[in-house]
């Protein structure tokens, strides 16, 4: 992939369309696989399993994710927020709570997860990284989170939590009011994708604008140049999504805590963040 992805609300390669189910690919770049889903009440999701080699994540847009966790599946209910995050080899399923639920689901890397979603829609067997318990029961549940979302800027017309901060992903939910964007730049390592919650981003990639309301998915790989801003007089709200991280989390906490241009200039040259 060598260009933006922007997929619109309902725009996503659907693998899975009932009335009481819809699952769509919103991603398949190896770094993050990802697909939002909507799941009427209390329908089981996923039965107890582990990842080997990947972390999975689940962000609730509404309603209520019921976790599964270890070989005693223990049930532990998850609303809109901060994610969940099951790292690997730690036993865990899931299902939709009374309400329902909608949710963003995030497999880092992506492992071809895609595909095997692809197959189950087909019938089709397909071998992926997602295995039954360990007989030892895999790594402790508590390694599993739901929430803890890290403050790193509370100011007017700006809040930024930091959500996840691993090897495999970094994961920021900003509110912003309208204002400038940041330095049109290039990653050369990584790819940075978008979902918007609330409001508008105008997404500038390879020189052309390109606006992106509440639902949308957006995906810029590798060494594409981009920048950024809030659209509208109306605030947004936004993920901001890093696989892998190479160290966003770090870059997220340096960036607004500078108190100078010499400041940002360190940060932005400590991460892999280059002028376009």
């Amino acid at each position: 992939m060598s260009e933006l992805m922007l997929v619109p609300p309902g725009g996503g390669e659907v693998v899975g369309a009932d009335p009481e189910r819809r699952v769509e690919i919103l991603s398949d770049h190896d770094s993050l696989h990802a697909t939002w889903s909507r799941f009427g009440p209390e329908r089981n999701g996923a039965g107890l399993h582990v990842h080997r080699e990947h972390t999975d994540l689940f962000y609730v847009l509404e309603g209520e994710l019921v976790l599964r966790l270890g070989v005693g599946d223990d049930r532990l209910p998850a609303g809109p927020g901060p994610p969940v995050h099951v790292p690997p080899l730690v036993v865990h399923g899931f299902r939709s709570g009374e309400p329902g639920v909608r949710y963003l689901n995030l497999h880092a890397p992506g492992l071809e997860f895609a595909d095997y979603m692809r197959a189950m829609r087909d019938g089709r067997p397909f071998t992926y990284d997602q295995h039954d318990p360990p007989a030892d029961g895999g790594r402790p549940t508590s390694e599993a989170a739901i929430g803890g979302a890290e403050l790193v800027a509370d100011r007017p017309g700006l809040r930024v939590e930091l959500l996840a901060d691993v090897d495999e992903i970094g994961i920021a939910e900003t509110w912003s009011d309208r204002g400038s964007a940041p330095p049109a730049h290039v990653h050369r390592r990584h790819a940075e994708s978008f979902y918007v919650l609330e409001g508008e981003l105008l997404l500038t990639v390879g020189g052309r604008e390109l606006p992106a309301g509440p639902g949308t998915w957006a995906q810029v790989p590798e060494g594409v140049p981009h920048t950024f801003a809030v659209a509208g007089d109306a605030p947004a709200r936004f993920l901001d999504l890093h696989t892998p991280s190479r160290g966003f989390g770090e870059f997220t906490r340096r960036l607004h805590a500078a108190r100078s241009d010499d400041e940002l200039a360190e940060a932005r040259a400590a991460f892999d963040q280059r002028p376009a």
